[in-house]
């Protein structure tokens, strides 16, 4: 939105500098403008538009730059009446009023700072006289009020001023506030020219050809020139000229412009100022601020606030500098595009266990069977002498008879015995074979498969960066200190604190151990920037990283194993990139057997066992970019002219 209203170069300049001098008030904005009466329609009770004769047109334009320069000079009271008069001939014009306006709150403004000026030098009655001036020029006017109920003036002051013939404002239409850039409206003609002469008089003619009216300030310097053109127009002639005259041409309103030497203090001083609030929806703090380098940077604005948080930037330039600005900002917008990334992790874990074969016994052992059954029947002589009483075991039986007559009743118990699988030898020399563990047959398979599935939708804007986590975060103690009391008790001895021992206070306390925790994310940690290229293609920019725990630990803080995958790669829009690892892999195998035949081919599964275990861990991580806003396919923006400044 451009804050600025319609009026002259030389009236905005000098209201810009009376704005930084604290000469105006707002109080402008409530002025009125010059009443005009004009005859209604009897018809249908319009007011028909008044058309002027040309001589008219040029006496108020004469009135108003009459007026405009006794402004520059100070003289407020007469560029009033010259703005006036201009006014009065064409009541139409509303920069006319617009500067007659400013140049009575010009002066009453300054007759306020004068009256101040005089207070602080102690002459009271000159101040009251000069506030007596300002409240007859604008009675309504709030300063004025405010430095009169401030003052402790003298009654004959204000019985002054009430009986003083206060003038009716002159002033009683509204002032535009708000309103858009002057624009020139030159004739769309193409001319030649064949033009000698001075400075000044070569300017006017090039201008009055396309009807645009010139005035010139002061420091256009005058000197003969030669300018020869063949079918330009306007554009094309007033650039040209302008460039060969050293100067710099301000539009005054749609037919007039002011023309002065083009230095960096005139234009600051004469060209016309334009604010613009752009805002920019989307940009982070980060990118609002390099927006802010780049206008004050590239484009030389002085005057730029950017708001961070707000995501708007306001500006004051001239108008072709704005027009460059916002077609800068607008393929800086326009230009970033966005990718939708589908990111699909399988997890696949499998386990397998066989045990196959024949457990044989692995250990032998020999005794004397005549010795043990010896034993068992001294250890049972009692149930032997009952057994041979009642005719249940023979009297001339041997002593193996009778201690398996014994063990096959129940009546006695042998583990020797029990486990004994064969008898070899003969009378004393009768021998068993005992072993520890009976014969298995074994046939057996275990297996298991764990799959899981994780979907994930990431939306994000070129070149941004994208963190996905899967995991958990594992506490780890990285240090320790020990807070309380520490010291020798011995060499506290005797020593009491209102009438305790010190020793026994010292004992009761107490001390305090604090750990210091660090979290590390144990998982699958993906990073991804994807780029969307001219082609069409994505680059990704991927990170993954695997982080478990070890199983170890070094001074009681665990070990951590990582793997890292990093890698750019780039697919169509819509193609899948596919990544694969293994996690973890494992085999183990248990053989058990006869020495000898157990390790040949062919006879382990009958002469032993085997035992073999198979664990597998593996990832599979599927992206998938689709393209859902494009940027610009065009190599360069569009190309700016932006004018240079000169130095002064």
């Amino acid at each position: 939105m451009h804050l600025f209203s319609q009026r002259s170069a030389l009236l905005f300049c000098l209201a810009t500098w009376a704005l930084s001098a604290g000469i105006v008030s707002p109080m402008i904005a409530q002025q009125p403008a010059v009443a005009t009466a004009s005859p209604k329609n009897s018809s249908d009770g319009t007011t028909p538009a008044k058309e002027y004769t040309k001589r008219e047109l040029n006496d108020a334009e004469d009135a108003y730059l009459e007026g405009a320069q006794f402004l520059d000079r100070g003289q407020l009271a007469r560029a009033e009446k010259a703005f006036l008069k201009a006014a009065q001939i064409v009541p139409s014009r509303s920069d006319y009023v617009q500067a007659a306006a400013l140049a009575h709150e010009h002066q009453v403004t300054e007759l306020v700072q004068r009256a101040g000026q005089a207070r602080l030098l102690g002459h009271g009655e000159r101040a009251d006289d000069l506030l007596a001036q300002a409240h007859q020029l604008d009675p309504n006017n709030t300063i004025v009020s405010q430095h009169l109920n401030a003052q402790n003036s003298k009654p004959e002051l204000h019985r002054a001023i009430e009986i003083q013939n206060v003038k009716p404002s002159p002033y009683s239409r509204d002032i535009d506030h708000i309103a858009g850039p002057i624009t020139l409206a030159p004739s769309p003609v193409v001319k030649d020219f064949r033009l000698r002469g001075d400075t000044q008089q070569i300017l006017r003619d090039v201008f009055m050809q396309y009807g645009i009216r010139v005035v010139f300030d002061d420091s256009v310097e005058r000197q003969n020139l030669r300018l020869d053109l063949t079918e330009v127009s306007y554009l094309r002639a007033s650039n040209i000229v302008l460039s060969m005259t050293h100067t710099f041409a301000t539009p005054v309103d749609e037919h007039t412009v002011l023309i002065a030497k083009d230095t960096e203090q005139n234009r600051q001083r004469l060209e016309r100022q334009l604010e613009e609030t752009i805002y920019v929806p989307g940009f982070t703090s980060a990118q609002m601020k390099e927006l802010g380098t780049v206008v004050q940077s590239v484009f030389d604005v002085k005057k730029a606030s950017v708001q961070s948080n707000g995501g708007s930037i306001a500006i004051r330039a001239p108008e072709d500098t704005v027009l460059a600005i916002n077609q800068t900002v607008s393929d800086l917008v326009d230009g970033d595009a966005e990718v939708v990334l589908d990111i699909n992790l399988y997890t696949v874990d499998r386990t397998r266990q066989r045990n196959i074969g024949v457990q044989l016994p692995q250990q032998l052992g020999v005794y004397n069977a005549e010795s043990e059954a010896h034993n068992i029947v001294t250890a049972n002589q009692s149930l032997v002498d009952q057994a041979i009483a009642q005719g249940l075991i023979p009297a001339d039986a041997n002593d193996i008879t009778i201690a398996l007559a014994l063990i096959s009743s129940g009546a006695v118990q042998s583990s020797l015995l029990a486990n004994t699988i064969g008898f070899f030898g003969g009378g004393l020399t009768l021998s068993g074979v005992t072993t520890n563990a009976a014969t298995t047959f074994n046939l057996a398979l275990n297996s298991s498969d764990t799959r899981a599935l994780d979907t994930i939708k990431l939306r994000l804007g070129d070149r941004e960066t994208g963190t996905f986590r899967s995991g958990t975060r594992y506490p780890i103690t990285t240090s320790t200190y020990t807070s309380g009391i520490t010291g020798s008790q011995s060499s506290l001895a005797g020593v009491t604190v209102n009438g305790v021992s010190a020793q026994s206070l010292i004992s009761q306390a107490t001390s305090v151990t604090v750990p210091q925790i660090q979290f590390e994310d144990l998982g699958l940690t993906l990073k991804t920037t994807p780029t969307v290229q001219k082609s069409g293609e994505v680059s990704m920019q991927i990170d993954l990283k695997i982080e478990a725990l070890a199983g170890g630990a070094l001074n009681n803080i665990p070990v951590l194993a990582n793997r890292q995958y990093v890698s750019t790669v780039t697919v169509r829009d819509g193609e899948s990139a596919m990544l694969a690892s293994s996690l973890s892999r494992s085999e183990s195998a248990a053989v058990s057997g006869l020495p000898g035949l157990g390790e040949l081919p062919g006879f382990q599964t009958a002469t032993g066992n085997k035992v073999s275990e198979y664990d597998t861990s593996e990832l599979v991580l599927l992206i998938t970019p689709h393209v859902v806003r494009h940027r610009k396919n065009n190599i360069a923006s569009p190309r700016i002219a932006f004018e240079q400044r000169l130095p002064e």
